[in-house]
C-alpha cells in the first residue's frame, strides 16, 4: 500500500496538467502542408510530445527539490509531493534521473528511425542527432533557469520564453522540415506574453499577502523584487501588440501562402490575446496559464476554432509550404 501511494505521488510530481505547454511541438505539424495527413509525421510528433513532456517533468522535479522550502509557504504549492514531504528528496532525484534516461533513449530512437516518413532533403540531414541536441539544449536551458536565471529580472521571462520556443523548434526537427523563422518568432512572443502575465499575478499575490521577496532570498523567486505591477502592465501591453502584429505579418508576408488566406484567422488571434489580457486584469488569472487555457471556455473555444480554421485553410488546394 505504501509503495502504491508513493507511485501516485511520483505521478503527481510529473505535473501532467502542464504537459499542455508541450502541445507546441505539434505547431510544425500544423504549419507544414500535407504533413497533417501523413501517418509517419503524426507518429513522430506524438513521440516528440511525450519526450518533451517527460523532460519537462524531470525539470519540474528538480525545481521542486530546489524550491521546496519556498513552496511550503505558498498557498497551493505547499501541497506538492516534495514540498509536503510525501516524496523523499532522494527518491525524487532518482526519479528525475530515470526520466532523463528515458527521454534521451527516446530522442535517439526518434533520430535514428524513419517511421513511415521518408527523410526529406533538408539542412537538418547534415546535423546528426538533431532532435537529441535540441532536447539537450532545452534541458541545459531549464537547468540554468532553475539555478540562476529565475532570480534575474527580465532574463527570467526571456529564458522561460526560450524554453517554449525550443518546444516548437523540436517539433520541426522531429519532422525533419525546414524551421520557419515565423514559427520561432510567433511562438517566442506568445510565450513571453503568457510568462509576463504569470509574473504579474505572482507579484500581486505576494503583495496582497505582504510576502514581498527580498533580493537576497535564494529560496524565493527574487526576480519578482525587481518588478512592479506598472512595469509588468507596460510589458504586457507591448507583448500583446507585437503578438498580433507578428502573426498578422506572417499571414500575408511569406511566400508559402500568396493568396493571403491565413488572414482570415487573425480575428481568432486578436480575440485570444485580448481575452487572456482581460482575464489577467479583470479576474486576476494567469499565474497558471495552463489552467486558464483549460478552464476558460471562451478562450478554449477560440483556440479550438483557430486550429480548425488553420487546418482547413492549409488543406485547401493551392497552398504551399510556408517559408
Amino acid at each position: 500500500m505504501r509503495s502504491k501511494k508513493m507511485l501516485v505521488e511520483l505521478l503527481k510530481s510529473l505535473r501532467p496538467r502542464q504537459w499542455t505547454k508541450n502541445l507546441l511541438v505539434f505547431g510544425a505539424l500544423l504549419f507544414v502542408p500535407g504533413a497533417i495527413e501523413h501517418g509517419g509525421a503524426w507518429g513522430r510528433s506524438i513521440l516528440a510530445f511525450v519526450i518533451f513532456s517527460l523532460a519537462a517533468s524531470a525539470g519540474y522535479i528538480v525545481n521542486d527539490i530546489r524550491d521546496r522550502d519556498y513552496d511550503r509557504a505558498h498557498p497551493k504549492k505547499k501541497n506538492r509531493p516534495i514540498a509536503s514531504g510525501k516524496i523523499p528528496v532522494g527518491a525524487a532525484v532518482a526519479f528525475s534521473i530515470l526520466l532523463l534516461i528515458v527521454v534521451i533513449a527516446g530522442s535517439l530512437y526518434l533520430d535514428m528511425v524513419d517511421f513511415i516518413l521518408p527523410p526529406p532533403a533538408t539542412p537538418l540531414d547534415r546535423i546528426p542527432y538533431a532532435f537529441l541536441l535540441t532536447l539537450v539544449f532545452y534541458i541545459v536551458l531549464t537547468f540554468f533557469y532553475t539555478v540562476y536565471f529565475k532570480n534575474v529580472p527580465i532574463m527570467d521571462v526571456l529564458v522561460l520564453s526560450g524554453g517554449f520556443t525550443l518546444r516548437a523548434v523540436a517539433g520541426a526537427v522531429a519532422l525533419r522540415v525546414t524551421i520557419s523563422p515565423w514559427l520561432i518568432l510567433c511562438t517566442g512572443l506568445l510565450a513571453l506574453f503568457l510568462v509576463l502575465g504569470k509574473r504579474r499575478q505572482e507579484l500581486i499575490r505576494l503583495q496582497t499577502n505582504c510576502e514581498l521577496p527580498s533580493t537576497g532570498d535564494e529560496a524565493g523567486r527574487s526576480a519578482l523584487a525587481g518588478y512592479t505591477i506598472a512595469m509588468l502592465d507596460q510589458f504586457l501591453m507591448i507583448a500583446a501588440s507585437v503578438n498580433v502584429m507578428s502573426y498578422s505579418l506572417y499571414t500575408f508576408s511569406t511566400s508559402g501562402h500568396p493568396d493571403d488566406r491565413l488572414m482570415l484567422t487573425i480575428p481568432f488571434v486578436i480575440y485570444g490575446i485580448f481575452r487572456y489580457y482581460f482575464l489577467i486584469h479583470s479576474r486576476n488569472q494567469g499565474e497558471a496559464p495552463e489552467e486558464v487555457l483549460l478552464k476558460d471556455r471562451p478562450l478554449a473555444l477560440c483556440l479550438f476554432l483557430w486550429v480548425i480554421s488553420v487546418a482547413i485553410l492549409f488543406l485547401l488546394p493551392g497552398f504551399k509550404e510556408p517559408v
